[in-house]
């Protein structure tokens, strides 16, 4: 039997990895570029853009932390998706075979456990889009190193791969297409239930190939993220603990780095670097990155996957399981409410808004709602019910400073 917090911290894991379709309200969505100061509304154009279409610029899909799991038992209270992980997949590798990229990326996480069975089930659906010819980028993320070491992880996963240079002291490495530079970066704890971090060795050889390749556009690649939640750094386990890692890379020029690991579709920005945080296939709105470097700008926006055209037994499957799983978040967040004294009215709109919020978190449209959530009536009461669990300050914090759409950037170069 799960108490209370327990399941409080259940829920609240769930819904950052999945959101709350089934509360939320729809609404358009929008885009920012690197030089406007308010938010740009999305129009058609970001997709029109004849940077899509230029096979002088390089082309991209990306998504992150799939998890993975041959495991029939795998909880699809957490995640729907991940029940149907060998069906999500192919869904994911027959679209990105339809669309030819000139790379695919995945940023980490790439199994749930880094067990044998786990990482032999993905390699072998990965290996189809190699065999389709197109090349692969693939990062490390913790959860791949739990029932795996360097060695059984480099064994397993290299041979996917066309590394044009190699870190001598971790599993980061180089990949060059269409004249873009892609860094992909081993950022794994140091050691065993430490936080992410470059080893000193792996920092030399990153200030390296920066140096190497200083006037390409470079792409940074990791599973941790390098700005996100920086304020919070010291304690943070989402971020790469390396004081320097941001500096390094604006002074290189770097203007982009696509990251994972937080499962939720996130952009923000510092001193004209830009963070791309991936969300995750298997929950949420299903999204996948779609990325154009450039001479003069980089596009990325993030697309729901077309599952009704390439994995339409798949979404038969999930919808019982995702319906199943609002069901249970509903009743956790109804006893947590009852537990808080909140009644009636006040519980509905209090429990409306959290759904609503996590929803606009998820699927990375929160900053163009961030005056519709704070002039909620029930925003302070949110705040109030969840302060004492720490998620009311993170969401009063995401509230109140989120600036960007999660979905769609460009940088002029």
């Amino acid at each position: 039997m799960r108490t209370l917090s327990e399941s409080l911290l259940i829920i609240f894991l769930t819904v950052i990895l999945t959101g709350c379709s089934s509360f939320a309200k729809k609404s358009p969505e929008a885009a920012h570029t690197s030089n406007a100061s308010d938010i740009i509304v999305v129009t058609e154009s970001m997709k029109g853009d004849p940077i899509w279409s230029d096979p002088e610029s390089l082309h991209a899909l990306i998504i992150s932390d799939i998890h993975y799991t041959e495991r029939e038992s795998a909880d699809h209270l957490n995640v729907p998706g991940i029940a149907l992980s060998g069906e999500f997949t192919d869904a994911i590798v027959e679209e990105v075979i339809a669309k030819k990229p000139d790379v695919f990326i995945v940023t980490g996480d790439n199994t749930n456990s880094g067990s044998a069975a786990d990482v032999a089930g993905l390699v072998s659906r990965l290996q189809r889009v190699k065999d389709a010819g197109i090349p692969l980028v693939i990062t490390t993320g913790n959860h791949d190193f739990d029932l795996m070491d360097d060695e059984e992880y480099e064994k397993a996963y290299f041979g996917l791969l066309d590394p044009v240079d190699r870190d001598p002291a971790s599993l980061s490495y180089t990949y060059i297409s269409k004249d873009v530079v892609l860094l992909a970066m081993d950022d794994k704890a140091l050691s065993r239930g430490a936080q992410s971090e470059f080893s000193p060795e792996t920092m030399s050889w990153l200030r390296e190939m920066l140096e190497k390749y200083k006037g390409k556009n470079i792409v940074f690649l990791s599973h941790h993220n390098v700005l996100y939640n920086s304020s919070g750094k010291e304690t943070a386990t989402n971020i790469i603990h390396n004081d320097d890692l941001t500096e390094t890379l604006v002074k290189s020029g770097v203007k982009l780095c696509i990251t994972g690991h937080m499962h939720s579709q996130y952009i923000l920005e510092k001193d004209g670097l830009w963070e791309v945080l991936s969300g995750m296939p298997f929950a949420g709105k299903h999204l996948m990155g779609n990325l154009a470097v450039g001479n003069d700008k980089i596009l990325y926006y993030a697309d729901p996957l077309e599952l009704d055209v390439y994995g339409k037994e798949v979404l038969e499957k999930l919808r019982p399981l995702e319906e199943e799983r609002d069901q249970y978040m509903d009743k956790v967040f109804s006893e947590l409410l009852d537990s808080g004294g909140l009644k009636g009215k006040k519980k509905d709109g209090v429990k409306e808004l959290i759904f609503r919020f996590f929803d606009y978190y998820e699927e990375g449209s929160l900053a163009d709602h961030r005056p519709e959530i704070m002039a909620d009536p029930y925003y302070k009461d949110m705040l109030d019910a969840l302060w004492d669990h720490n998620y009311g300050p993170w969401m009063k914090e995401m509230a109140e400073n989120t600036k960007y759409s999660g979905r769609q950037l460009e940088i002029n170069l």
